[in-house]
């Protein structure tokens, strides 16, 4: 049996392919001249890395600018991460593509808008001390070794 096409999902893949493109060429290259990238996101994404002070200054979404004050821009395949510095400090973000709102450069007329996706949760990794203290507990040992006669 034929699948229908998902358009919408495959609009959103292409859409993130083409925000990936623009991280990794700001990264590599940095911005021409005039160009300033603005991001919005939804803030109360869970993927969403951020201190705690700056969030609490954002209700529900922000939009970051990548034009002068801005280092570190590192992407991965599930978001960037991206060091900025506002009023009060400097401070280091992380973006999920699935929190995306909108992507653009009023200098180059460009726009993507998305709807964030709460449904793209990327698994949570343990901490190395989580991990071992969990080795610690799953092991079982055998008595069968110190029992008398074996």
């Amino acid at each position: 049996m034929t699948k229908k096409l998902d358009y919408g999902f495959l609009m959103r893949k292409a859409s993130i392919s083409i925000v990936k493109e623009i991280i990794k060429q700001i990264a590599t290259d940095g911005l021409y001249k005039k160009q300033q990238v603005y991001i919005t996101f939804a803030v109360n994404h869970p993927d969403v890395k951020m201190s705690k002070l700056l969030r609490e200054d954002y209700d529900g979404e922000m939009t970051i600018v990548l034009q002068y004050e801005f280092w570190d821009l590192i992407l991965d395949d599930y978001g960037f991460s991206v060091s900025l510095a506002f009023e009060h400090s400097d401070e280091t973000i992380y973006v999920p593509f699935a929190a995306l709102i909108s992507v653009n450069d009023p200098s180059e007329d460009f726009c993507l808008d998305f709807t964030p996706d709460f449904s793209e949760i990327k698994p949570k990794t343990e901490s190395k001390s989580q991990q071992s203290e969990g080795d610690k507990a799953g092991k079982v040992i055998s008595l069968d070794a110190f029992r008398k006669g074996k």
